[in-house]
C-alpha cells in the first residue's frame, strides 16, 4: 500500500508559489550557513578550545544530528492534521530553533571541561531544534510536485535562497560582531545570533501560509507505515543509496576545504579582512552558477551533471596542488572555481533526493517522503560531521595553534589537509555515482508508470487474480 496523493495539476509550479516556499531555504541557510563557515572558527579563536576538542564537538552533533533524522522523517510522515503532514512543522518550531541558535553562539563564563561540555550541549540543543523544522520542510520538495524537471527549478530557486544567506552571513557576521560586541566578540557573535534568528523565525509563518500541501486522494485512507516497511521500502531503492554514496563521499572530504578558508587567510595569507570578502564572493558567484547548472542539468541529465561537476573540481584541485598561491586575489580565484564544483555537486543532490521517492515506490509500492529525506539527511549531516571532526583533527596533526603564527611545517600541513581530503572525496563522490540507475529519461517513465497505477481503484487490483 502506498502513500497516495493528487499532484498539483500538470505538475507544475508558478514562479510565486516557488519563490514562496524556497525562501524558506533563505531562513534555514541563515543557521545552517553560519554553522558551516563560522561555527568551527568561534569555537578555536573566540571561545578558545583546541582544534581537536572543537572539531569533536562539531563530529559529535553532527552525528547525534543525523541520528535522529530518521526518526523525525518517521514522526513527520505519520502527522495528520487539517494543515497538512508537513506544513504545521514550520510553525511549531520556528521560534525553538530560533532560541537555540543564540543559544549556541553564547559564551559561557567557564573554562576547561566545563567549557567544552557546555558547547557540546549547545550545538546537541541546537541541533534537534533544526532537524524538527528542517526535516519536514525539504519533505515538501517530494509532496507539492513529482515533476523532475520542476523538482530541478526547485533547487535551484532553493540554492538561490541559500546562497543569498550565505551571503549575508559571510558580509555581514564579523562586521555585526564587531560593531554588537563593543571589543567583546564573544557578546558580538551572540548579538549577531539574535539578529540572525529573529529574521529566520519572521520568514517560517510566511513559508506556512503560502504553501499547500496536495491533499490525500479522496476515499483513500493513508497508511501507518511502521518501521519495518520503512527499511522495505529504503532497503531495495538503489537509486537512493548510490545518492547517498555520492554526496556522503564527496561531503566527509570536501568539508575541509570549506572549514579551511578562514585558517588559510589569516595564518597563511595574513590577511584575514579578505577571508570574508572571499566568503561573500563565493556566495555572490552563485547567483550565476546555479542557474547555469540548471540549465546543464535540463539539458545532459542529472546523472551527468554530477560527473560533469566531479571532473571540474578535480582539475581545480590540481592546479591548486601544483601552484603556490600567496596572493588573496588568486586564492580567490580558485575558490569560485571550487564553488562552481561545490554547487553543481549541491544542486544535483538536492533535485535527485526527490526523485528516489518515486523510484522507491515504483519498486516496492511504498511512498514515504519524509523517511527518505531523514534518512537522506542522516548521511548528509554524518558526512559534515565526520568532515569537521576528520578536519579537526588534522590541524592538530600537523601541529596548529589558534593566535599565533604557524611553523612552515604547519601552513604546508594545512594545504596538503585543503588538497588531499577534496581531491579524495570527488574521485569517490564519482565512482559512487556510476550505480545511479536512472539516466535521462528515466525518472519521467517511473512518475508515468506510477500515475497509472493509481488510476487502478484498489478494489478493482483486489480483484486481480
Amino acid at each position: 500500500m502506498s502513500y497516495l496523493f493528487t499532484p498539483p495539476a500538470g505538475h507544475r509550479l508558478s514562479i510565486a508559489r516557488k519563490a514562496s516556499f524556497t525562501v524558506g531555504d533563505y531562513a534555514c541557510n541563515l543557521y545552517w550557513q553560519s554553522v558551516s563557515i563560522y561555527l568551527l572558527f568561534f569555537y578555536t579563536d573566540v571561545v578558545g578550545l583546541s582544534a581537536g576538542t572543537a572539531g569533536l564537538i562539531y563530529m559529535i552533533a553532527s552525528i547525534f544530528d543525523a541520528s535522529i533524522d530518521p526518526a523525525m522523517g518517521a514522526i513527520a510522515d505519520k502527522t495528520r492534521t487539517k494543515h497538512g503532514r508537513y506544513r504545521p512543522y514550520l510553525l511549531w518550531g520556528a521560534v525553538p530553533l530560533g532560541f537555540a541558535f543564540v543559544l549556541l553562539y553564547y559564551r559561557p563564563p567557564f573554562e576547561g571541561l566545563g567549557l567544552a561540555a557546555w558547547m557540546l550541549a549547545a550545538h546537541l540543543i541546537f541541533r534537534v531544534a533544526y532537524t524538527a523544522l528542517s526535516i519536514p520542510y525539504t519533505s515538501l520538495n517530494a509532496r507539492i510536485t513529482d515533476s523532475s524537471a520542476e523538482r530541478s527549478t526547485l533547487a535551484g530557486f532553493r540554492m538561490i535562497f541559500a546562497t543569498l544567506a550565505g551571503l549575508t552571513i559571510a558580509s555581514t557576521t564579523q562586521p555585526l560582531a564587531a560593531s554588537l560586541g563593543g571589543g567583546d566578540v564573544g557578546k558580538g557573535f551572540t548579538l549577531a545570533a539574535v539578529a540572525y534568528a529573529l529574521i529566520a523565525t519572521a520568514i517560517f509563518p510566511f513559508v506556512y501560509a503560502t504553501t499547500r500541501e496536495p491533499q490525500d486522494t479522496p476515499g483513500e485512507a493513508a497508511p501507518v507505515i511502521s518501521m519495518s516497511q520503512y527499511w522495505a521500502a529504503v532497503r531495495g531503492n538503489r537509486a537512493f543509496w548510490a545518492v547517498m554514496a555520492g554526496i556522503a563521499a564527496a561531503v566527509i572530504c570536501t568539508t575541509a576545504l570549506g572549514k579551511s578558508v578562514l585558517y588559510y587567510f589569516k595564518y597563511y595569507l595574513h590577511d584575514e579582512a579578505a577571508a570574508r570578502t572571499a566568503l561573500s564572493l563565493n556566495a555572490a558567484v552563485g547567483l550565476v552558477v546555479i542557474p547555469a547548472w540548471i540549465y546543464v542539468t535540463k539539458k545532459i541529465g542529472k546523472r551527468a551533471a554530477w560527473f560533469t561537476g566531479v571532473a571540474w573540481g578535480l582539475v581545480c584541485l590540481t592546479g591548486f596542488a601544483l601552484v603556490d598561491v600567496r596572493d588573496p586575489g588568486l586564492m580567490m580565484v580558485f575558490l569560485v572555481m571550487m564553488q562552481v564544483c561545490g554547487l553543481g555537486l549541491a544542486l544535483t543532490f538536492w533535485s535527485m533526493l526527490p526523485d528516489t521517492v518515486e523510484y522507491g515506490e515504483w519498486r516496492t509500492g511504498l511512498r514515504a517522503e519524509s523517511f527518505i529525506f531523514g534518512l537522506g539527511q542522516f548521511f548528509l549531516k554524518a558526512a559534515l560531521g565526520l568532515g569537521a571532526g576528520i578536519f579537526g583533527w588534522s590541524l592538530d596533526l600537523v601541529g596548529f595553534h589558534p593566535n599565533v603564527a604557524q611553523t612552515p611545517e604547519t601552513l604546508q600541513g594545512m594545504k596538503t589537509i585543503m588538497v588531499a581530503l577534496p581531491l579524495s572525496g570527488l574521485v569517490l563522490g564519482g565512482l559512487a555515482m556510476l550505480i545511479y540507475p536512472m539516466k535521462k529519461g528515466v525518472h519521467e517513465d517511473i512518475v508515468e508508470q506510477l500515475a497509472a497505477r493509481r488510476a487502478v481503484p484498489p478494489e478493482a487490483v483486489a480483484e486481480l487474480p
